[in-house]
């Protein structure tokens, strides 16, 4: 299984080994702590340790542990509800309920997206190569997106679908890939949305409730797998945008986020060499497929690319379709 390959290339943390009664909460009151990087769990001070382990104490009292579940998955719930033992043990619970829910575990092989590549055209959205500190980064050209044509070859539903084998992808094959490349664990993804373009017409219902309903399978979910996001591109006009926005996100995930105007790419270049961004970023990238069609990364380096593409070609040929390069 992809987990198998997730679980064999992550670089293992330390155990924890502090033990604390199930009952305690312990609430993170360090901004320094929320505000940091993808902290490991052998970097944690002895009060963090103690709360990591009596939140897997308390999981596993209630039968919600696998017995594959590291520290570090455990500690992104924790983060996402600032060290609260009580409230990360219900926010955990629910992500079991929800996958079980969408099948999330199966949905690489099972859920199969032949209008990807013409999607892709009406919603530029890809991931490319890695910052300087390994991560993957992400890219999104939202001034680009055309929703009415979306629709017209797809659904909603389908695109949620999607956005979660998207997820998936990321967290079984590309993390795993890159953590290989840098020798340590990586966890978390660099962001940029190029929003030039975008307008507050754009903004319609539909459009808000796909991006409610994206908001809350990524932090709901998926929590703490972003480590910064750059908005950029943001004229004037694009406050009121960021407006409706910004109430749908928690804390957290705001503070990770930064909003720039047509001046951002030496706030980029300070996390990413120019020869990884692509050129309309500033930087020097020219993919001969183009940067966008091309999913350059660690990820599509050997061995990993033989596997990945021999696993989807097991199961449909739509698959090879959807994912291997054009």
């Amino acid at each position: 299984m992809l987990s198998k390959l997730r679980d064999t290339h992550f670089i293992t943390s330390r155990p924890v080994l502090d033990l604390c009664h199930c009952g305690s909460s312990h609430k993170d009151d360090s901004s320094s702590f929320c505000d940091g990087g993808d902290a490991r769990p052998e970097d944690l001070s002895p009060r963090h340790r103690e709360s990591l382990q009596s939140f897997r104490d308390c999981l596993q009292d209630q039968g919600l542990l696998a017995k594959n579940v590291s520290d570090a998955d455990l500690l992104r719930f924790l983060r996402a509800r600032s060290f609260d033992i009580g409230k990360a043990t219900l926010m955990y619970e629910a992500m079991l309920e929800w996958r079980n829910k969408v099948d999330a575990d199966k949905i690489i092989e099972s859920f199969q997206f032949p209008e990807r590549r013409a999607i892709k055209e009406l919603y530029p959205h890809f991931h490319h190569k890695t910052d300087k500190f390994g991560r993957p980064i992400y890219i999104e050209r939202l001034g680009h997106l055309q929703l009415d044509e979306i629709l017209k070859i797809t659904t909603m539903d389908r695109m949620l679908t999607y956005h979660i084998k998207e997820w998936e992808i990321l967290i079984n094959w590309k993390f795993p890939a890159c953590s290989k490349k840098a020798g340590r664990q990586i966890m978390q993804s660099l962001t940029i949305l190029d929003v030039k373009g975008v307008a507050m017409k754009a903004m319609n219902k539909q459009v808000r409730s796909f991006i409610q309903k994206i908001s809350k399978i990524d932090q709901d979910y998926y929590p703490e797998y972003l480590g910064k996001m750059f908005i950029v591109n943001a004229p004037t006009a694009f406050k009121a945008v960021w407006a409706v926005i910004k109430p749908w996100l928690d804390k957290r995930t705001q503070r990770k986020i930064e909003v720039h105007g047509s001046n951002f790419t030496p706030k980029l270049l300070e996390l990413v060499d120019s020869e990884n961004l692509p050129e309309f970023l500033g930087g020097t990238c020219h993919c001969t497929e183009g940067c966008e069609s091309s999913d350059a990364g660690p990820w599509k380096e050997i061995p990993f690319v033989q596997y990945y593409d021999a696993r989807l070609l097991k199961h449909e040929d739509q698959h090879q379709e959807e994912y291997l390069p054009q």
